[in-house]
């Protein structure tokens, strides 16, 4: 998801707008691999940390310890994140900006923060994988759009900034919702490593509440942003509408009725699939 969001951005609405851009196709290419290296990566980093866990919450899908060592795991682990790093440095380099590899280096230190320690506290596990969905939004705007700025192309090139804004912040709620529904659904793992997440803090009912007033929020803007900012695209109007914002009454909907595993499953593939439709609304901008 996070590759079709970078590509969507790159040859769909940069080419409707006209914007100016910074890296050929090839170097698109590898700003999308080292994010996705740093991703999987961090993915690996999570399974590591999370074998304790994912014995009582998957045990059918557990991977490391099972399908493959825990040495194997770390050389996986050190060989994706050094590509996705080494990568990233060469990309700074190539836009003329060096600073920009702090990106790089912040979200792998946050996802590798986030495995070993802080998933296991209330609310700030959950941002920070929000926040790294936003980051890898934001790091075509960064790296393509940003270096080709100037005076005289400034007011389109932030009229599609203002589009990354929002899309970005669209992931990061989506996110969000997701991930507390996950930590709902792998309540009975995340007591046994002595994990803070919402449902055991503050139990199960308080935190259904807690995420119907976000959806219902993010419904609201939401529907605010397909009548009065995309109302001259009426095609994208309608699209948010029928195939965002409608499911989303309807996972608010289920929520309320969920008491299973099995349902707060089901309602975390819901979330994904709302994200994934709503990343095909790029298109219609």
């Amino acid at each position: 998801m996070i590759l079709l969001i970078q590509y969507l951005f790159k040859y769909f609405l940069f080419e409707k707008f006209e914007i100016q851009v910074s890296l050929d196709d090839f170097h698109f290419s590898l700003l999308a691999l080292s994010t996705a290296f740093i991703a999987i990566a961090g993915y690996i980093v999570n399974d590591m940390h999370d074998v304790k866990a994912d014995i009582i919450n998957k045990p059918e899908k557990l991977f490391v310890d099972k399908k493959i060592t825990r040495i194997t795991a770390q050389y996986l682990f050190i060989g994706f994140n050094a590509a996705g790093l080494l990568l990233g440095m060469y990309l700074s380099y190539y836009v003329g900006n060096t600073s920009f590899f702090i990106i790089f280096v912040l979200t792998s230190l946050l996802l590798y923060q986030y495995a070993k320690y802080l998933k296991k506290n209330i609310l700030v596990g959950n941002l920070i994988v929000s926040s790294v969905v936003l980051f890898c939004i934001l790091m075509v705007a960064v790296f393509d759009v940003g270096p080709a700025t100037n005076y005289y192309n400034l007011e389109s090139q932030q009229h599609v900034l203002r589009i990354f804004l929002i899309i970005g912040v669209f992931g990061f709620i989506l996110t969000f919702l997701r991930e507390v529904i996950k930590d709902i659904e792998d309540i009975e793992g995340d007591r046994a490593i002595d994990a803070k997440s919402f449902p055991i803090v503050l139990g199960t009912k308080k935190t259904k509440n807690i995420l119907v007033a976000v959806t219902v929020l993010f419904l609201i803007s939401l529907s605010y942003l397909s009548y009065f900012v995309f109302d001259k695209s009426n095609y994208l109007s309608y699209y948010l509408i029928a195939l965002v914002c409608l499911p989303l009454l309807y996972f608010i909907f289920k929520l309320n009725q969920a008491k299973t595993k099995t349902d707060f499953h089901n309602l975390s593939t819901l979330l994904k699939i709302i994200m994934l439709l709503g990343m095909f609304s790029i298109i219609l901008i």
